[in-house]
């Protein structure tokens, strides 16, 4: 699997965010008079919001007196975060695109949705359901370019070099009637058809499991780059969302997804689960 364009501009981000803490160690101040940028300019290069000129990088490796051989490899990473991503030709948002190209990049991916089914396992109709009761006056080609992008996502998700999927639901998430009755008896059918895929292991947190951690957390997933070095939660609301990539994020988030494992079931009782609740529909 290729290093996408964001993975490679957050790597660069915590390079610089490193070299300048650690091997200097200075202020974003510092460098901004060093490089005689704006602070903001900086800042911006270590939240991985704006890649570095070649020139300011070359001058940043001379003033930290970097070896020839680790020059060269933080001006790779800026090459490759000049790149184009699949994604960047779409007008999407700024972190909605950056999720994307994390996704791309990812080896492991656990997703936790209490109330709908998780983006990569939804079927077209249900998607496009979602998308319209979410948002009922979305123009049409808006509604045509988001479902474009859902179906790349889908596609790099499960070709041959896509990440193994964990994704755990709550029971709500299958009985939800989204765009009625037809479009979830065909979502359920999908389900099933997931639940044996080899790159997929799908569990769904019974009614009957009681209170469990996860009713305070509507949903979130852990993307894994262990090539990278990088691993991140991402939080999806209405109106925003979160990256969290702390250590002591990350593992709570673990933490978590290890509890709610406990009280999902997989296998045949979800199997059986499912096809009951197919049948109500």
């Amino acid at each position: 699997m290729s290093t996408s364009p964001t993975v490679a501009q957050w790597q660069l981000a915590r390079e610089l965010q490193k070299l300048r803490e650690q091997r200097a160690p200075l202020t974003v101040t510092d460098v901004a008079k060093i490089l005689e940028v704006t602070v903001s300019t900086v800042s911006r290069w270590e939240a991985a919001q704006r890649v570095p000129r070649e020139k300011e990088l070359r001058q940043l490796a001379k003033h930290y007196g970097l070896p020839a051989q680790e020059a060269e490899a933080l001006l790779q990473l800026r090459r490759q975060a000049g790149k184009r991503g699949w994604w960047q030709s779409y007008d999407l948002e700024q972190r909605y695109g950056t999720f994307i190209g994390l996704e791309a990049s990812a080896t492991e991916i656990e997703a936790y949705a209490s109330t709908m089914v998780t983006g990569l396992l939804q079927t077209e109709r249900y998607a496009r359901a979602i998308i319209t009761g979410v948002n009922s006056t979305i123009a049409s080609d808006d509604l045509e370019r988001q479902m474009e992008v859902r179906r790349e996502r889908i596609n790099q998700a499960f070709s041959e070099d896509g990440p193994d999927l964990w994704v755990i639901m709550g029971e709500t998430a299958t009985r939800q009637q989204v765009g009625g009755a037809e479009v979830m008896r065909d979502q359920i059918t999908h389900l099933q058809e997931l639940s044996t895929h080899p790159k997929v292991t799908l569990q769904v947190i019974p009614y009957i499991a009681g209170a469990h951690i996860g009713m305070l957390i509507p949903t979130f997933m852990i993307l894994k780059l262990p090539k990278s070095g990088l691993s991140t939660v991402y939080m999806e609301g209405y109106r925003s969302n979160l990256f969290l990539d702390s250590p002591q994020d990350l593992a709570n988030h673990e933490a978590i997804f290890n509890q709610l494992r406990l009280v999902g079931i997989g296998g045949d009782m979800l199997r059986n689960l499912l096809s009951g609740i197919r049948k109500e529909f």
